[in-house]
């Protein structure tokens, strides 16, 4: 996925500005930045949901406005965890991750394959769902329901996965089992040499997986305050210019975390 000079507006409100960036295929790559800096919104362009007013945006090679986006599309896994997934109130989760497959909401008038129904099982297994394959999906805590989809979104065996905040209201031990999934599948995946890249949206450095390899920092006018290696994009001044507060980052067992000194709150406010 490749983004060269996107520049998108709603309005008179520009969001993105002049955002280049690009992610390799089989890379483990991250959007960061605050509330309503673009993160999101690039996620979308990047996929074709949304059009930029200016840029090139490519996708799997292809130049999007060139090509067909549908195509495209199917080789691509989405989870946004802020998106209303409506599936019907009787889907058990084994009928959330195989509906996947038709980009469905219910198998009400689907038939899967025996074939398809295996491999939807096998990645509830995969994401440790597995005995929880016959329960209702409405029934399932809500870091559960957030494995169930990401199964769901790779049961097509895509080459992009793309996940809009995964963690978001998760507590501690919810969010740590989403991470500890997602970085047992792509390694997994990658022994098989079929890795998907993962581009990971959050506003949180402790949710980067640590496998993660090139980062996008966006400043809250939605520009590239910092692009690359997380080493070189995590820093004290790159963070505390995109979070307009002084930051200090700290690592610890390849993770990262962000600091905030309280002495500065009397100036947030």
């Amino acid at each position: 996925m490749e983004f060269e000079d996107v520049v998108f507006s709603r309005g008179e409100r520009e969001i993105l500005r002049n955002v280049s960036w690009a992610v390799k295929a089989g890379e483990i790559a991250a959007v960061i930045g605050g509330n309503g800096c673009g993160k999101s919104t690039l996620l979308r362009i990047g996929c074709g949901y949304l059009w930029p007013q200016r840029g090139r945006v490519r996708l799997l090679g292809k130049l999007l406005g060139e090509v067909a986006v549908a195509p495209l599309r199917a080789k691509i896994g989405l989870v946004e965890a802020n998106a209303v997934y409506p599936f019907d109130d009787d889907m058990t989760a084994l009928d959330v991750a195989v509906s996947g497959y038709f980009s469905a909401l219910t198998l009400g008038y689907i038939s899967p394959t025996a074939e398809q129904v295996e491999h939807g099982r096998h990645l509830l297994s995969q994401v440790g769902l597995g005995e929880r394959a016959g329960q209702l999906y409405g029934t399932l805590s809500t870091g559960q329901r957030m494995r169930a989809l990401i199964a769901r979104a790779l049961v097509g065996r895509p080459e992009l996965l793309l996940l809009d905040e995964p963690t978001a209201a998760l507590d501690l031990p919810a969010r740590e089992a989403v991470l500890a999934t997602l970085s047992r599948l792509h390694k997994a995946a990658g022994q098989g040499g079929r890795a998907p890249a993962i581009v990971m949206v959050t506003h949180h450095l402790e949710e980067l997986l640590p496998g993660t390899q090139n980062v996008l920092l966006l400043s809250a006018e939605g520009r590239v305050v910092a692009a690359g290696h997380p080493d070189a994009v995590l820093t004290d001044p790159a963070l505390s210019e995109a979070y307009r507060v002084k930051v200090q980052v700290s690592r610890m067992n390849g993770r990262y975390h962000a600091h905030v000194d309280p002495g500065v709150w009397e100036e947030m406010i």
